[in-house]
């Protein structure tokens, strides 16, 4: 028997039209929509090759690592155990999977590669709520197309920083987000049963918590059941698929040793799990601490979401009337958001709370306001429907062009991060060798001026003002350097001794004044910041230097009449099981 799948109809908060003011009847042209819905998508993709490296960041050595592993595996079994092998506490299949589709296809493994695969995959989750707000409006497609340019504008901004330019950390953290909305989707608005399983087995194998999404959904197709637009035979179906899919994802797990033991109050994990769904504050440049911010945000989400969900829970119990696709959508979104903000929040506290309100995880608060846009702007009344609508664009606009500037000095700094750190394991000692290392290697500015890298300072000296020591870290801080965010500019600070030379990124310091979001005010203050992790460099004394380049000049190594002299260190590294 195949499921009677309800069908929004329109109601009588629905009927005549979209509801657009006089004022604004350009925003329902085809191409006005087009232009409103892939503006942001494309300043995404202009700015992630502008600032993009091929060069591996922690767990991306875990990827080379697989491929050497699986290389080596004499048996097809041997084979298949490295695909599903943990990695920290997930089952990473799909990261691998693309990764050896990659070097299979270019012969070689090229970060920027699965950076971009990893980036797409937030086209498949604006592709899901363009497809709800579709079915829940009525009108043309060019209405449709600028109803939903909120949600590009809260998707596409630099908020990500971290994961747009960090080829794993794309490919885990935006597909896993990306296969649980479709998942939800197909369960909620199609009959599409086998593919939508396949959505939810494959977020299980891209990021551990995918797992949500199995309780998520048998609690959706439970409540379908009951209501009869659900068989009872799918509904078993999917409960053993379940059961199998947990079982197999937990057999030979082992909870990784790193993890900080749970040591935290309750106020404090509540905090933290308000503060994770609220991440995406950050952004606006208001002078005030980041994490109080995203705690209040946060707080006012979740209350939010969880006041919808039981509302439409009571709705459900006081009223005959069956649950609508749209609120089994948003029901099962909101789940598997807060969900994860829970579960992240427990795990993750140990390690200080700014880390929750970290890049990589902004994809959740992000898509937790583009979830409650969708669901608002759908379910409001005809004359009201337009002006949502309309403060939805205004509010992500807003957000998306304060991500730009905010977020700038982080995504300067990370290119940099990324090709001091290819510079420091390349060359260990101060002969440069006639050509490039061997093997996976970003083009750099370096590699033509390396005698100026590695010999002592000769240019112009630029003063250093503070050097002081934080945890296992050395802070560098300058505040007379003009900013240099072009990434044609280098700007590194480097530790220089007779036998060794590492260098270490500088990042532009951001104006934290409100003025800047105006225009009011520049972006950036002068100066630069740039933080020394003590267990990397060898221990010993070494000249405190900066080196600079511009595309087109040879580089210049700047003194700054300090040295630096680096102890053993005494951080304990992280225990990783990979």
């Amino acid at each position: 028997m195949k499921p009677a799948i309800h069908t929004p109809t329109p109601s009588a908060g629905r009927r005549g039209g979209t509801g657009l003011p006089a004022a604004v009847p350009i925003l329902s042209r085809p191409g006005v929509g087009w232009l409103l819905l892939l503006l942001p998508v494309v300043a995404f993709g202009v700015l992630w090759s502008r600032y993009a490296v091929n060069v591996p960041k922690w767990d991306d050595h875990a990827l080379r690592a697989f491929l050497i592993q699986l290389a080596g595996e004499p048996t097809p079994a041997g084979k298949v155990y490295q695909f599903f092998r943990q990695h920290n506490e997930h089952r990473i299949v799909y990261d691998r999977l693309i990764t050896w589709l990659d070097y299979q296809l270019v012969g070689e493994l090229r970060f920027t590669h699965l950076m971009v695969v990893g980036n797409l995959s937030l086209l498949l989750l604006l592709l899901v709520l363009y497809k709800v707000l579709s079915r829940e409006l009525p009108g043309r497609a060019g209405t449709t197309r600028w109803y939903a340019a909120p949600v590009a504008l809260l998707l596409f901004n630099l908020s990500h920083w971290e994961n747009m330019f960090w080829g794993m950390a794309a490919l885990q953290n935006f597909t896993v987000v990306a296969w649980v909305l479709a998942c939800l989707y197909l369960l909620a608005y199609t009959p599409y049963r086998p593919a939508a399983f396949g959505l939810a087995v494959a977020a299980t194998l891209t990021s551990g918590n995918g797992l949500i999404v199995w309780p998520v959904s048998l609690a959706m197709l439970i409540v379908q059941a009951v209501e009869g637009r659900e068989t009872r035979r799918t509904v078993a179906g999917w409960m053993a698929g379940t059961l199998v899919v947990t079982v197999l994802y937990f057999l030979d797990y082992q909870r990784p040793t790193g993890n900080p033991p749970a040591q935290f109050g309750m106020i404090q994990l509540l905090k933290g799990w308000f503060a994770f769904n609220g991440a995406a504050a950050e952004a606006f440049p208001l002078g005030l601490p980041a994490y109080p911010l995203s705690i209040l945000l946060g707080g006012v989400l979740t209350l939010v979401s969880a006041g919808i969900y039981v509302f439409i829970l009571s709705r459900r119990l006081t009223r005959p009337r069956p649950i609508s696709p749209l609120d089994y959508f948003y029901g099962g979104s909101v789940a598997f958001l807060l969900g994860t903000g829970a579960i992240v929040a427990w795990s993750r506290v140990g390690f200080g709370t700014e880390l929750l309100i970290t890049s990589r995880y902004k994809i959740y608060a992000l898509t937790l306001l583009a979830v409650l846009y969708v669901y608002f702007v759908s379910r409001a009344p005809h004359r009201w429907r337009a002006p949502v609508g309309l403060a939805g664009l205004g509010f992500g606009t807003v957000l998306a062009w304060a991500a730009y500037l905010s977020y700038l000095d982080e995504t300067v700094m990370w290119r940099r991060w990324f090709l001091a750190s290819q510079f420091n394991w390349s060359y260990e000692t101060n002969t440069p060798p006639p050509t490039r290392p061997a093997g996976l290697y970003q083009p750099a500015f370096y590699e033509n001026c390396l005698a100026q890298v590695m010999q002592p300072a000769t240019a112009p000296a630029i003063a250093i003002d503070t050097v002081f020591r934080t945890g296992h870290s050395i802070i560098v801080q300058n505040t007379s350097q003009p900013a240099t965010p072009n990434p044609n500019h280098e700007q590194y600070v480097r530790l220089w001794s007779p036998q060794r030379t590492y260098l270490f990124s500088t990042g532009p310091v951001q104006n934290q004044n409100w003025r800047v979001l105006f225009g009011l005010a520049p972006v950036f203050s002068a100066g630069f910041q740039t933080v020394i992790p003590d267990m990397e460099p060898a221990p010993g004394v070494y000249q405190l230097e900066v080196i600079t380049a511009r595309s087109g000049e040879a580089c210049q190594a700047h003194p700054t009449g300090r040295t630096l002299r680096i102890t053993p260190s005494t951080s304990t590294p992280v225990e990783k099981n990979w």
